[in-house]
């Protein structure tokens, strides 16, 4: 009969299928802990603060209006959620999530969790169930690095909510599915989804007209301002500490974008290693959207001129709320889209150090965004009109397919990402790289 294996390599063949266990289930959720010591790590370092468990009670069974009802007691500046459910799109006003931060869902047998931490403003929401378990999570009151961690009720496991990782119980390195989700006003997305099912307050005392940590309608108040109550791992000086970035994991390379940069340029276009994206202000819904900007096997340039995006190959326009082009010789074309979730920047890049950031080094340089033809002045009476989706970059006649459809990869190209610096690698970072805090650098305040 084989001998048993030795208690010792059956400890090691556990670490190691954990950590194989982490590596493949951590795909369907963001960067961070990668090995089972990552894991522990975060958990034996969490902090304890006077929120004990159960002092923010996580909704069950929320109650819903429709969004007629909803507008009698919201105003349009007002914060909102909106997350994308099988069931269509449900809105959750800022001001209850920020009392209950958890809300947990049940449609057609199958569980979500919508989650908010006001103290590092991410947003996430996560299909929570796991191979037919139905999770049911509470706040536990811990944090770390002023993150939630919340609490499942099946197994007792602890998990990050930035995450949306088990760092703690049987379920410990496992990883849950993200759902898209909007951070925007009531105003527009009442306006965008006018069928929506809108959060009701559960009947309690909340002072849901009052946020306890101030107001993103105003200066001055926690969200915005350099007070960080509690200790953070790292601090990384590329972005003030409390900019509102939209978050992504793409092909393994993590990225953070400045939301309100993008709102007021209107378009960034950037390389993430070879990946050639563009992101861009919906004004409709008032968000930041991403886009893979290949169009056939060719990587387009946007731009924003009198309010409207605008390709540099074409001269077609595109509506920025789906990535399709909507007039020009494109109409019809559709760009590939990519989802993230929310976060204060102090939250995400202490979390995730090797984050790329824009505004930063991949993005093309504005001198090669110009919409004027090459070799013309702008006054020029041969000059191209750029509001005209008729007219070609550089004079270039449009080869046609058999289809009779323009070809954009016959167009000439005006900018080679391969010629780039910055095209083939991420960029190492430089200057203010995140230091982990230490004596000499600031404190949190209490």
């Amino acid at each position: 009969m084989p001998k048993a294996p030795a208690p010792s390599l059956l400890r090691s063949m556990a670490s190691c299928f954990l950590v194989l266990l982490i590596l493949c289930l951590a795909g369907t959720s963001y960067g961070g802990p990668k090995t089972f010591q990552d894991l522990k790590r975060i958990a034996d370092n969490l902090v304890v603060t006077s929120i004990k468990y159960g002092a923010i009670p996580a909704i069950f069974n929320p109650n819903y209006i429709k969004v007629q009802e909803a507008d009698l007691s919201m105003e349009r500046e007002e914060i909102v959620f909106v997350v994308m459910m099988p069931d269509g799109p449900h809105i959750y006003p800022q001001k209850i999530m920020v009392w209950h931060q958890i809300v947990n869902e049940l449609i057609d047998d199958n569980a979500y969790v919508v989650t908010y931490c006001p103290m590092t403003g991410t947003l996430a929401a996560y299909d929570a169930s796991m191979n037919g378990l139905n999770l049911l999570f509470d706040n536990e009151g811990r944090l770390f690095d002023g993150n939630s961690v919340l609490i499942d009720r099946n197994t007792g496991s602890l998990w990050l909510q930035e995450l949306g990782m088990a760092i703690e119980g049987s379920l410990m390195g496992r990883g849950l599915p993200m759902l898209t989700v909007y951070w925007t006003t009531w105003g527009a997305a009442s306006k965008v989804f006018p069928s929506a099912q809108v959060l009701d307050a559960p009947n309690g005392r909340k002072a849901y007209g009052r946020d306890p940590y101030g107001s993103y309608l105003r200066t001055g108040t926690y969200y915005d301002n350099d007070v960080t109550i509690y200790r953070m791992q790292r601090r990384d000086k590329r972005l003030h500490k409390k900019t509102p970035v939209l978050c992504f994991e793409l092909q393994g390379v993590l990225l953070a974008i400045d939301i309100n940069y993008v709102k007021r340029k209107g378009a960034v276009n950037f390389f993430l290693g070879p990946q050639a994206l563009v992101a861009m202000h919906d004004t409709k819904l008032d968000v930041v959207r991403v886009f893979d900007r290949k169009v056939w096997s060719e990587p387009f340039l946007f731009v924003r001129r009198d309010g409207r995006i605008i390709d540099l190959h074409t001269r077609s326009f595109w509506d920025a709320s789906t990535g399709t082009a909507i007039q020009g010789a494109m109409k019809g074309a559709k760009l590939k889209q990519f989802f993230g979730n929310y976060a204060m920047w102090m939250a995400w890049s202490s979390m995730n150090p090797e984050t790329f950031v824009i505004p930063g080094p991949g993005e093309v340089p504005e001198k090669l965004l110009s919409l004027e033809p090459v070799g013309q002045a702008a006054d020029s009476p041969q000059a191209l009109d750029p509001l005209d989706p008729k007219a070609l970059p550089f004079g270039a006649q449009a080869p046609q397919t058999p289809a009779g459809k323009q070809n954009p990869a016959q167009f000439s190209d005006p900018l080679d990402p391969q010629s780039l610096p910055y095209g083939a690698t991420i960029p190492t970072m430089e200057g203010d790289a995140p230091k982990p805090l230490n004596g000499e650098e600031e404190k949190p305040k209490p």
